[in-house]
């Protein structure tokens, strides 16, 4: 008998330049699903790059994903969800909705697509021991209770000299608080921010 499955876990998004939408964190650990199932993450097979799909839809492909090395503690994930030019109507659509989903939180956690290789049964589910993962998804309601996003940093879409302030302020000691004020002002643009030291 072969299975095909699905498991969740946590990611925080990572937006790390202008150009770029990524987002990092667990694909796998090998914590109990509220399915009853777990993954040894030893065992767990991939051929990086993999398709980042959206809600494990085969058809809907919006980015790619690379797996780190496997540990005890898991299998941690790069993702990154392409930026694409005017002109391409429907993909367009698909890769800016699937980053705004992302980044307003709107879905805070993955799935891995995999075949099991060697699993057993158990009193709760199953124990896959071996697995090849053969894609990553977004998905809004993750099996692990813990599967949430702790973290959104996009740069997208700002200004350089805004990009430079953040990272300026980013360099102060933890703690020491950043407010940030929104200023309703003729001279920055319609929702801009100011930071206020």
């Amino acid at each position: 008998m072969e299975l095909a499955t699905r498991a969740y876990a946590a990611f925080e998004v990572k937006a790390l330049e202008t150009e770029r939408r990524t987002f990092s964190g667990w694909a796998t650990t090998p914590s109990m699903d509220r399915v009853g199932d777990r993954i040894n993450p030893m065992g767990v097979r991939f051929l990086n790059p993999v398709s980042l799909l959206s809600g494990h839809n085969h058809g809907v492909a919006i980015g790619h994903a690379s797996f780190q090395k496997p540990t005890n503690k898991g299998v941690k994930f790069d993702a990154e969800i392409p930026v694409v030019e005017e002109g391409y109507g429907s993909l367009k659509e698909r890769v800016d909705t699937a980053w705004g989903e992302v980044k307003y939180g709107l879905i805070r956690a993955v799935s891995i697509g995999f075949r099991a290789l060697k699993y057993s049964f158990t009193d709760t589910g199953v124990d896959y021991e071996e697995i090849e993962v053969y894609e990553l998804s977004t998905v809004a309601i993750p099996a692990l209770p813990d599967a949430v996003i702790t973290a959104v940093k996009s740069m997208s879409g700002l200004s350089t000299d805004m990009i430079r302030e953040i990272k300026r302020f980013d360099r102060l000691p933890k703690g020491s608080g950043i407010p940030l004020v929104t200023v309703k002002s003729e001279a920055l643009p319609k929702g801009a921010v100011r930071l206020v030291r």
